[in-house]
């Protein structure tokens, strides 16, 4: 058991087992702390709106579009192609961060494993780090599982994309603490992935980072918020660059 690094301002609150300065260095510290200082604000005033929105469909308002997006809706434009790896989409699994999970996932068959870092997660801090881990062993290929029945898994040779999702915005991630608050559960969840060092591994076979957004139900902003943190990548050391793709889901409103 160890401590982990020493980041001004920045606080972890849960024990240290061997393996999390894999992924939680020193550097990693550093930019969840920017991350958390740059982007919390506009997080507040996103949790703020929602609890407004929330009281006006209690009293009666209905779903609609938004007016500020009447010209987008109404506009002659066309999405790019789809990313490496996302144009075949048809079959795609769903599932936790576990590396059992992340095998078999891989290995099933699938297009795409999502490897989820809401829903089908327990968000204990024990098992976000450990996810990441496995995450960044499976973007190294070096990822296996041995049963305790003696049964052993490896990556075969076609693998289905991995793509990422992080917690939603309203969730927070009280065991590690920038300035003395806790730090945002999706920020950590997409700075950690983004942040891994294997990602120069994968940029060397063509492929890339790739993240989606947790649904949101009222209103495409919750999924627009990922677009500020997403371009400030562009300030990360050049070691960190890769080409990376990132889905947002909406519903009703866009």
């Amino acid at each position: 058991m160890g401590s982990p690094p020493s980041v001004p301002g920045v606080q972890v609150r849960a024990p240290w087992p061997d393996g999390y300065e894999q992924v939680l260095t020193a550097d990693a510290l550093e930019l969840l702390a920017t991350l958390h200082r740059t982007f919390e604000p506009g997080r507040a005033e996103l949790l703020q709106a929602r609890s407004v929105r929330d009281t006006e469909l209690a009293g009666g308002a209905l779903p609609d579009f938004l007016t500020e997006t009447k010209d987008v809706r109404q506009g002659g434009w066309q999405i790019a192609p789809p990313a490496p790896g996302l144009v075949d989409r048809r079959v795609e699994i769903t599932g936790p961060t576990d590396r059992k999970m992340v095998v078999n996932a891989l290995n099933c068959g699938a297009k795409v494993f999502m490897a989820d870092f809401e829903d089908s997660n327990t968000p204990t801090f024990d098992n976000l780090v450990t996810g990441q881990l496995n995450l960044r062993s499976a973007l190294l290929r070096e990822i296996d599982f041995s049963s305790p029945e003696g049964k052993s898994y490896a990556l075969q040779d076609q693998v289905a994309t991995l793509v990422v999702r992080p917690r939603g915005w309203h969730l927070p991630e009280r065991h590690l603490l920038v300035d003395g608050e806790p730090m945002s559960g999706a920020l950590f969840d997409f700075g950690l992935y983004f942040y891994l060092p294997s990602w120069r591994a994968t940029s060397r076979r063509g492929s890339g980072t790739r993240c989606s957004s947790p649904r949101s139900r009222r209103s495409g902003s919750r999924a627009a918020r990922y677009a500020p943190p997403f371009s400030s990548r562009r300030s990360w050391p050049p070691s960190r660059w890769t080409r990376s793709c990132m889905s947002c889901a909406s519903t009703p409103r866009a």
